[in-house]
């Protein structure tokens, strides 16, 4: 009996971990997580870059105050772009960036009075 019940807790557990660990893209942008559960959303449509910040259960973290800087990498090439709060919880950047598949992203966002936080993702 009791190895049932044990097997049953683990199994519960490790389903409600993997469901909680989803992360899935909102906005049609590729999604990353900071190792303090932060996630960020980033989304390259037009000549637009979009970063939207949630907790790791979802919930909006909001940009007000906050500090944001994407770096972007081709190669060689670095491109650094200031965000600017855009929205509750996102930031914006517009002009012409050179985001396309392969290209490598970090993201470093400060939050008020919170140490910096990275997030690093690989367009699509």
């Amino acid at each position: 009996m009791k190895k049932t019940v044990m097997t049953l807790m683990l199994a519960l557990s490790a389903t409600l971990a993997f469901a909680d660990g989803d992360m899935k893209a909102m906005h049609k942008g590729v999604m990353a997580e900071a190792t303090s559960g932060a996630r960020a959303e980033l989304s390259t449509e037009g000549n637009m870059l979009m970063v939207y910040l949630t907790s790791h259960h979802g919930e909006a973290i909001a940009t007000k105050g906050v500090v944001a800087e994407l770096t972007l990498l081709n190669g060689t090439e670095k491109q650094a772009v200031k965000l600017a709060p855009s929205g509750d919880n996102s930031f914006m950047a517009q002009g012409q960036f050179k985001a396309q598949a392969g290209t490598k992203a970090l993201l470093k966002v400060t939050l008020p009075g919170k140490p910096a936080e990275q997030f690093r993702f690989t367009l699509k």
